[in-house]
């Protein structure tokens, strides 16, 4: 084979080789690559360090619940009473919610169906969500916080 053939030859597997790289750092997030279980990382509504986890099954079915990193205990020590201003600190200091969740827009958007939430606003509602995924971090926009406000970023990591 002539040199010239060779380098082409070359050439072009470097290429083929760099296409599939490329190809596979593109591929779209699916409800199968999106599975797993995740801390949050950042939650604006919720304060420093939020507590929270959001189960994503590989089935399509989630459950989030996300908390501020501290709230007061209930003085009676019973949930059903608590006082107005402890019941106000629970409601204002955490959110849960679960139902399925689709992967949509080819991977740049996950869609919450709400099943049941503690905001009951959003029971039966659909929420989609601008996605992105970085490595062990999901990120998406909330666009109606429950909180009121402008949107903002969710920020999980992914709990190995």
């Amino acid at each position: 084979m002539k040199l010239a053939n060779l380098h082409a030859a070359a050439a072009a597997s470097i290429l083929c080789v760099s296409l599939a790289v490329a190809a596979s750092a593109a591929v779209a997030q699916s409800v199968k690559t999106v599975a797993g279980t995740y801390t949050a990382v950042s939650v604006p509504a919720f304060g420093d360090s939020p507590r929270g986890t959001l189960i994503l099954g590989a089935d399509g079915r989630y459950a989030l619940v996300i908390g501020r990193a501290k709230m007061p205990k209930i003085a009676s020590g019973t949930r059903t009473s608590a006082t107005a201003e402890e019941n106000k600190a629970v409601v204002e200091g955490s959110i849960a919610h679960y139902g399925r969740y689709t992967i949509d827009d080819g991977g740049k958007a996950i869609t919450y169906h709400v099943e049941m939430s503690t905001f009951p606003n959003w029971d039966g509602t659909t929420q989609k969500h601008a996605l992105r995924i970085s490595g062990d971090t999901l990120t998406y926009t909330n666009i109606a916080p429950s909180t009121g406000g402008p949107p903002t970023d969710i920020v999980w990591k992914r709990v190995k």
